[in-house]
């Protein structure tokens, strides 16, 4: 299982059609829209469980699961987003399509899911947890690999059609099925799963699946000795030129001369001054 955060507006920049030479092109749309949380899970076969939408706000309303994928859930949270208290509940939902127990659920390590509650939960269920280790999940997570990959791509093209279908551009939580439900049936095919699967090397399982490269740790960046030199010989060069300048001398340089001169003549002994 999954989630995903979508928009209720466009999440890529496109491209529109315009007069040669104009230099300012608008795109009527909003900027700033509001954040919705789907839910997901499919097994290695491709067969898919009805998807768990989570909309920003107190109180829901019945109309907001009208057009939805049938047997999909809503749930309405304070930011839109996944909380142990929904979770929860998405177990409860997941349990009522799942094969016959115990059955393997493999997720993320996000912070709302890791919780004794959840654990215990799923122990009733018949669920057996599999978290997947930390800063792994765009090589282990199918839905990432492949599903979700061409999720943004089809949701903008099939919220430009419902543009082009209603000039006011807003696309509220009573019309939200109207663009995701296309785009849901678009992006969870048999396919698309079974390739996530394949491609993690979850199902069918492979050790070399994921390439070698992947595993490498992230080595830090060192300057090499040619640009050090470099920046050595443009330093002195820049002191030259201060040097050769009377009234740009820096006032650090300046005030180190002085004190030298200072330190010289406070030196200098009462006899060899009256020598002098």
């Amino acid at each position: 299982m999954d989630e995903k955060g979508c928009r209720l507006t466009l999440h890529h920049q496109q491209l529109v059609l315009a007069q040669k030479g104009a230099k300012r092109v608008h795109l009527v749309a909003r900027e700033h829209a509001e954040n919705v949380t789907v839910v997901a899970c499919a097994n290695a076969l491709g067969h898919v469980i009805p998807p768990m939408i989570l909309f920003k706000g107190q109180r829901g309303k019945p109309c907001y699961s009208d057009g939805l994928p049938a047997g999909s859930a809503v749930h309405m949270t304070a930011k839109g987003s996944m909380t142990t208290e929904i979770f929860i509940k998405w177990l409860e939902h997941f349990s009522q399509f799942m094969s016959s127990p115990p059955t393997i659920l493999i997720f993320d390590g996000a912070s709302s899911h890791l919780d004794e509650s959840i654990a215990e939960k799923a122990e009733t269920l018949g669920i057996e947890l599999l978290c997947l280790p930390s800063n792994t999940t765009h090589e282990l997570q199918p839905m990432d690999k492949s599903v979700f990959r061409s999720f943004e791509s089809h949701w903008d093209q099939q919220l430009l059609e419902y543009w082009s279908q209603h000039p006011d551009r807003r696309l509220s939580k009573e019309r939200f099925s109207d663009v995701f439900t296309p785009v849901w049936g678009k992006c969870m095919t048999i396919n698309n799963i079974c390739n996530g699967f394949r491609s993690t090397g979850i199902y069918p399982f492979s050790r070399n699946a994921i390439p070698e490269h992947a595993f490498a740790p992230s080595l830090p960046t060192h300057r090499g000795q040619n640009i050090a030199a470099e920046n050595s010989e443009e330093s002195a060069i820049v002191r030259e030129e201060l040097w050769d300048s009377e009234d740009d001398i820096p006032l650090a340089t300046l005030f180190k001369t002085t004190k030298d001169n200072s330190t010289v003549h406070s030196s200098t002994s009462p006899a060899d001054q009256s020598q002098s």
